[in-house]
């Protein structure tokens, strides 16, 4: 809005950024530290759990656990949806998965090739070696000093999937999974968690909708049927005026047009009307030439069919009058030979 010059009310809402960055920022964060703490010759749960209380005992999103008689195997995070206390035992173990990597080392000796093959899947201990700067390829899959560990490859398949996907929110109705059953309560609870109020309230206060102004005349032209102004931001500017939308639910900016939603779908249905009348007169006008084309095509065959039949009745017609003119003559040349 800034970079664009664009008057705006400051919308507050919940930044998450600090209990992310606790959880996943390198260098020093809770699933770093836990993969340094597998490769350390004596690594432990008790180990991990100190670093834990010594590193980020002052962070605003963490804290040592409810109790203070738990503080040595226990540690809480605030998460946007509440604090979750975690126990540590088995943490570290867990995070080697050493029995899963001998599971698949065996699969690999497998004399069955269909199972052998499947060991190209192991994903979480292997495969994700080269999205991981710190970790070279060099390393041999049995190794546990270098090999990356579960956390390591969470990390990394979590930001390919930022990478290449956009997320599709999954909303379940109840605990059950039964068909048109609605639990209130439940979906609230959810919506609050993915944050969606904050992400609704945001949509309605501010401008969600931002194209760029070759954008916008490209799929608003049809909207305007006055002269082209040679400075297209003026050009924006009088359409958004032409269609006497709200000037508060509208701004145009140096490179860009800001909407509100309410606005951006006035602008779609009043495009969807010209554009479906459009397509309509086209598709009228498509039929009326293809019918049109048939009509004339078929009239053509069926007037030589007429001709063709015509000409083949008379023909005939023709010939049976030509053999009985014939016969007369000949019993009449007959008769007067006779006498």
């Amino acid at each position: 809005y800034r970079q664009e010059e664009i008057q705006f009310a400051h919308v507050t809402f919940t930044d998450n950024t600090e209990c992310l960055e606790l959880l996943e920022k390198p260098p020093r964060c809770v699933l770093k530290l836990i993969s340094e703490e597998c490769r350390m010759p004596k690594g432990s749960d008790k180990s991990y759990l100190t670093k834990l209380h010594q590193e980020f005992e002052e962070h605003p999103n963490y804290i040592k656990g409810e109790d203070r008689r738990n503080w040595e195997v226990e540690f809480g995070i605030k998460h946007y949806a509440g604090c979750v206390i975690y126990t540590v035992n088995g943490f570290v173990d867990k995070n080697r998965d050493a029995q899963q990597d001998v599971f698949f080392d065996l699969m690999s000796k497998s004399s069955n090739n269909f199972v052998a093959d499947l060991t190209r899947f192991q994903d979480l201990l292997g495969c994700t070696i080269a999205r991981m700067g710190s970790i070279t390829s060099t390393i041999s899959r049995g190794s546990t000093k270098g090999k990356p560990t579960v956390s390591d490859a969470f990390r990394n398949q979590l930001q390919a999937l930022v990478d290449v996907l956009q997320y599709v929110r999954c909303i379940k109705p109840n605990h059950n999974k039964a068909p048109n059953c609605y639990d209130e309560s439940l979906v609230m609870d959810q919506l609050k968690y993915l944050g969606m109020h904050d992400i609704i309230r945001i949509r309605r206060e501010g401008f969600p909708v931002h194209l760029a102004f070759e954008e916008f005349i490209k799929r608003y032209f049809c909207l305007w049927h006055r002269r082209r102004f040679k400075d297209i931001k003026m050009h924006v500017t009088d359409l958004m005026k032409e269609q006497k939308l709200s000037s508060k639910d509208w701004q145009v900016g140096k490179s860009k047009v800001f909407m509100r939603q309410r606005t951006y779908e006035t602008l779609e249905d009043r495009r969807q009307i010209i554009t479906s009348n459009a397509a309509i007169r086209l598709q009228k006008n498509f039929r009326m030439f293809y019918h049109r084309k048939q009509y004339l095509r078929r009239r053509e065959a069926a007037i030589i069919i007429q001709t063709k039949y015509r000409s083949t009745r008379k023909r005939c017609e023709f010939i049976k009058k030509r053999k009985a003119a014939i016969i007369i003559q000949s019993y009449v040349r007959g008769m007067f030979a006779r006498e």
